[in-house]
């Protein structure tokens, strides 16, 4: 814990000192802020308005002012991204502060010849994430609790299977369950998240079940919804134990999750009133961004620790409040006075946005308008002075939904070649944001048409990606024997193209399987008599492994058998390789299906990379899942798990994840959710439509599952929430009374995507493009949303422009009528033809074959086989001309040796009798070489090789060296390139953020001074973001090392020796402590002692450079995850050290 320093003298800092040494302006409604007194109050602060600035201007004045010291200043928001930017602007402002050399309130000038005490000036505040700073809490004071406090955070890998588990274990009564069981493992995690976010348990839910069951018998006559609603109560309280036995499994394993980390800091928070005193007396003053965003556990804790007047600044935006489907609620800052005893009611604002134009700005004020007056009074934005009539909002109103996508495409390359040259970026100035994932495909064509660069951010969006669904769908076919719609997307899909006639014989002999082989009856009533089971439906899955039988009346086309035996060899082998790890697994089923060929074909792709990139994200995807679960012991049934979160990150519109936006210059294609904090100069918000009959709405858009309690069975009951205020009340179950709810929640979800688009349509800098359709892929006529017609009313008061309106079409959809079609796999590229041309004259070959003595009748088609058919000229060499074959179309993986089954060339296909002598000749040479290769593997696996060590060898090679000196020798004689690692990337990525965010060095140029600094600081995945809270919550946290990165060669028994260490502190006590950070699994046993190698080098090396003696350089592995620091005993020494690279590795036969 930080200790406290006194502060300086009290002496405000006059605001033009303060402006000149931040170097910026700042305006009237943020000086109000700035300068506000040390009490409870709120800050409405609109989109693009400058809280960051404002809130770092705020700590400079407080702490300039002598009124607190930076150490005692708290700062908490969402993300890991947020917490950075607002911690490196801090820590720049107060080096400003400290460069100047201020003594506050001097005289005239402000300014001094003494400045301020150092030791006041180089502190630094607390700057976290709302769950990082509980884990912190919880770390801290658990044991008050009795729990232990070295339990580790759950990754949501782990919670799926953990959670799954619950479920396929638990032989409870699941009667009132009628869900799959992926939904209701879905259920299961989403009430026990409810169940935490809301600090209440089992029991409430409970007496909220006998409360309508005490209702419903003073109901007048029971009716359907009624009914309805007890129903789900009842499976509610069913998956009660399940919750129950979930908590249990991660007890079991000393795990937590977010919910169960907030909920046990909000109970500290409640019923220790030490932590109360010491958090107080810690963080004079709290800064609390995005509030609106804060759910009720969090709100609870807060309150508690900081209420009674404590010098709280909550800042947000009701307007952007988009979270209310994990508890956020925008009624937060409406509560905050009571909740913290404010003395000031009124908030004050910030309403002048430096982000879009003021044009721009006539449409986001339109937007807002019916929010602004729900709770707290939030203001009109106004733009910049100077900026009134910058930006330009375009809107269009096209006919069909295929028109709009490339209208979308034509329109953001129009605008991005108007703006501004910027170096380094173009594409990756505009983003396309959607309401719904299912808009993905089309725009991403339509941008592929025009060879512009896409990105798709987030794993539910890249589920839609054609060449992800078909792996995804082939890992669904290896997983579920019953999996049929996953079949049939394979089946039907531009790579197998099975006809109606192929698909209703499969559908049938699916049909014929579950009888054993005997047609099912068609007549319900006679298969009642059989006594047909239900539950028994005929499965594609067994059907495609056991096709029916050919012959006269084979039911299936040549062609169609012949497609169809293929995918089922696929598969079968892909079956037989299944035990593999996930992230191999998927390789493999990559190069089966020729993906990566596929991809890198496409026609105008010139970065085969770039082209796989999707390919690449989804691989990582796998290799963090399997890596997560193995981390937390959670590994088995890994494949089905997996399977089970990608299909709730695509049933959730708003994702399981934001996904993490590159810096790559791409146009970004993601949700409105993902987008939230984020802007461009281009932005395209497409898919305004709105049902007017039997189409279907897009943006505003209805719930994918009902918001309400009373017909979702996997939420809280209102009554238990805490936001109960803010939400419809139940009074009864008359029919007037359920009338009454659902219409009050179906507002309530009107506001919700009110909120969304006004989100939407403040993420633009200078173009806004706004469309919609009146066509979809239904049946029915969609048309303008009303907020396509906000936007053309806002673009016709002066905005903007209207492109195109069309006028209500009277035709049929185009969109069905067309019959829509992609190409996938990507027609043939410029090879193609030769490649075909020399496919059929090998299936010409086999054919002949076939016809022999073992594919025919007698040996009429042996006298064709001779020396003319195997000689390479019957083959005509332009049509396997090299260049013919480019190696962008042709992969060596595409043929592959399992794909020619060893029975169909089998050496007795080829009789003796049936070769003419020169053919025969032919065969004996290809059986020559084949001896050959066969002695010379055998003469390789004999022989016992040695392995030189190289001159120059790595940390790494020497902790190799320690553990497998055979693997190292494999390596050192046959050396591989290693293949990607999400694991090592996120190493990678943790020490940069280690480097440039927490130990970073004063600059001649800060990050938040460089061009374009709104939108540097990619988001990083969730688990490096728990990486980062980990880090924050240790004991390394807040210590400033004396060295990192430091490079180093040293000499090793003729050996060089070369590395880098990752941080040296500086002792108390005159000695040095060399740290690595290490962000995978702390090793055990062998792997312990091996990993110790790598402390003893830097050791080491660090007596080397420094001459320090080696007794008084201690070393230490801190394991971020676990938060974990390990010292191991008895460190090799340079003896040790001489002694492990004298030995020769060798590689045995």
């Amino acid at each position: 814990m930080t200790a406290l320093h006194p502060p300086p003298a009290v002496r405000p800092m006059p605001l033009d000192v303060l402006v000149e040494v931040l170097e910026r302006p700042i305006s009237d409604e943020q000086a109000a802020v700035v300068t506000a007194p040390l009490e409870a109050g709120v800050v409405v602060a609109g989109a693009g308005s400058g809280k960051t600035a404002t809130m770092v201007a705020r700590v400079v004045w407080l702490v300039g002012s002598g009124l607190v010291t930076p150490d005692q200043v708290l700062g908490l928001t969402f993300t890991t991204k947020a917490a950075d930017e607002l911690a490196v602007r801090v820590r720049h402002g107060l080096r400003r502060l400290r460069a100047a050399g201020l003594q506050p309130d001097t005289p005239s000038t402000g300014r001094s010849d003494v400045p301020l005490p150092p030791d006041v000036t180089s502190l630094e505040p607390t700057v976290s994430t709302y769950h990082a700073y509980a884990a912190r809490l919880v770390r801290d004071h658990a044991l008050r609790l009795g729990r232990e406090p070295g339990a580790r955070l759950v990754t949501p890998a782990t919670s799926w299977q953990l959670a799954a588990r619950a479920v396929g274990s638990y032989d409870g009564p699941m009667e009132a369950v009628t869900w799959a069981e992926s939904t209701v493992v879905q259920a299961v995690l989403a009430l026990a998240g409810d169940l935490s976010e809301h600090l209440v348990g089992g029991q409430e839910v409970l007496d909220v079940g006998a409360w309508l069951q005490k209702t419903a018998a003073a109901t007048r006559k029971l009716q359907g919804p009624a009914k309805k609603v007890l129903a789900l109560q009842e499976a509610r309280e069913q998956l009660l134990p399940v919750v129950e036995r979930y908590a249990a499994l991660k007890r079991e394993r000393e795990l937590l999750d977010f919910g169960d980390v907030v909920a046990l800091a909000a109970e500290l928070a409640r019923t220790c009133p030490q932590v109360r005193e010491v958090e107080r007396a810690t963080s004079r003053v709290v800064l609390l961004d995005e509030y609106q965003d804060t759910g009720a556990a969090q709100e609870v804790l807060l309150s508690s620790l900081f209420g009674d007047g404590h010098p709280v600044t909550a800042v947000g935006d009701p307007c952007q409040s988009i979270y209310g489907w994990r508890g956020a609620s925008a009624g937060t800052l409406r509560r905050f006075p009571s909740a913290y005893a404010a003395a000031r009611s009124t908030p004050r604002t910030l309403s002048t946005t430096y982000r879009s134009g003021g044009r721009l700005l006539r449409l986001a004020n339109l937007v807002s308008d019916e929010l602004r007056t729900e709770g707290v009074r939030v203001p009109r934005l106004a733009p910049a002075p100077g900026r009134e009539d910058d930006g330009q909002v375009r809107c269009a109103l096209l006919a069909d939904v295929d028109t709009e996508a490339r209208w979308v495409a034509d329109q953001v390359v129009a605008g991005l070649a108007a703006l501004p040259a910027e170096e380094g970026r173009y594409w990756a100035r505009a983003a396309v944001l959607c309401r719904k994932r299912s808009m993905f495909p089309r725009l991403r064509a339509a941008f592929d048409e025009l060879d512009v660069p896409v990105e798709v951010v987030g794993l539910g969006g890249l589920l839609a990606v054609p060449e992800v669904a078909d792996l995804r769908a082939t890992l669904q076919v290896l997983d579920d024997p019953t999996a049929d719609a996953a079949v049939l997307r394979l089946l039907t899909g531009p790579r197998w193209r099975l006809g109606p006639r192929d698909l209703a014989a499969l559908g049938r002999r699916a049909r014929q399987l579950v009888r054993g082989g005997t047609a099912a009856p068609d007549d319900p009533v006679e298969a009642v008599v059989l006594g047909v089971d239900e539950s028994q439906v005929g499965s594609l899955v067994d059907a495609l492994d056991d096709l029916p039988p050919s012959g006269d009346r084979d039911p299936l086309s040549s062609e169609g058998r012949r497609r169809l035996e293929t995918l089922r060899d696929e598969l079968r082998a892909l079956r037989r390789r299944i035990d593999q790890p996930l992230p191999d697994l998927v390789a493999d089923v990559e190069r089966t299906l020729g993906l990566d060929v596929e991809v890198s074909a496409r026609p105008g792709t010139t970065d085969p990379a770039s082209a796989r990139a999707d390919l690449d994200a989804f691989a990582d995807a796998a290799a963090q899942f399997a890596g997560d679960t193995a981390q937390d012991g959670a590994g088995e049934a890994v494949l089905s798990a997996f399977l089970a979160h990608l299909s709730a990150a695509e049933d959730e519109e708003h994702g399981l994840d934001t996904g993490a936006v590159s810096g790559a210059d791409t146009v970004k294609l993601m949700t409105v959710h993902a987008a939230k904090g984020l802007e461009w100069p281009v932005v395209a918000v497409p898919g305004l439509s709105r049902s007017t009959g039997t189409g279907a709405a897009v943006f505003p858009a209805k719930p994918v599952a009902s918001t309400s309690w009373t017909a979702n069975f996997r939420l809280l009951p209102f009554p238990l929430r805490g936001d109960r205020t803010e939400l419809p009340a139940l009074s009864g179950l008359e029919p007037e009374d359920l009338k009454a709810h659902t219409e009050a929640n179906a507002a309530r979800d009107a506001r919700e995507e009110r909120r969304l688009a006004y989100v939407a349509v403040t993420r633009a800098e200078q173009l806004l493009l706004c469309s919609g359709y009146h066509w979809g892929e239904g049946a029915g006529v969609v048309g303008p949303s009303v907020f396509l017609h906000e936007a053309r009313q806002a673009c016709e008061d002066g905005a903007g422009e209207v492109d195109v309106w069309e006028d209500e079409p009277l035709e049929d959809n185009p969109v069905v009528g067309s019959g829509r079609t992609a190409a996938w796999p990507s027609p043939a590229p410029p090879a193609g033809p030769a490649v075909q041309a020399a496919a059929r004259r090998v299936r010409e070959i086999m054919a002949e074959l076939a016809s022999g003595p073992l594919g025919g009748n007698g040996t009429a088609g042996a006298a064709t086989l001779s020396t003319a058919t195997l000689s390479t000229a019957a083959i005509d060499r332009a049509t396997l001309d090299a260049a013919a074959l480019d190696a962008a179309a042709f992969d060596a993986a595409a043929l592959d040796a399992a794909a020619l089954d060893a029975a169909a060339l089998d050496a007795a296909a080829l009789d003796a009798a049936a070769l003419d002598p020169a053919a025969r000749e032919v065969v004996d040479r290809w059986d020559d070489d084949l001896r050959r290769l066969a002695e010379e593997a055998a003469r390789r696996r004999s022989r016992r090789t040695t392995a030189l060590l190289p001159p120059v060898l790595s940390v790494t090679g020497l902790v190799e060296l320690q553990r497998d000196r055979a693997a190292l020798a494999r390596s050192l004689l046959r050396p591989l390139p290693r293949p990607p690692s999400p694991v090592t990337r996120r190493g990678t990525a943790f020490h940069a953020w280690l480097e440039s965010t927490v130990f970073g060095q004063p600059q001649l140029l800060d990050p938040d001074d460089l061009p374009g600094a709104a939108d540097q600081g990619a988001a990083v995945d969730d688990d490096l973001q728990l990486l980062q809270d980990a880090f924050r919550s240790s004991s390394w946290w807040g210590r400033q090392p004396q060295e990192i990165e430091v490079p180093f060669e040293m000499e090793v028994e003729g050996l060089l020796v070369r590395g880098r260490i990752d941080a040296v502190f500086a002792d108390d006590d005159g000695g040095w402590d060399v740290v690595d950070w290490k962000t995978g699994r702390q090793p055990s046993g062998e792997g312990a002692r091996a990993a110790a190698v790598q402390l003893a080098a830097y050791r080491l090396a660090w007596h080397q450079l420094t001459g320090a003696p080696l007794e008084r350089v201690r070393a230490a592995f801190f394991y971020v995850r676990t938060g974990a620091t390990v010292r191991p005993a008895d460190l090799l020494d340079t003896t040790g050290l001489r002694a492990l690279v004298a030995g020769v590795p060798t590689l045995d036969p």
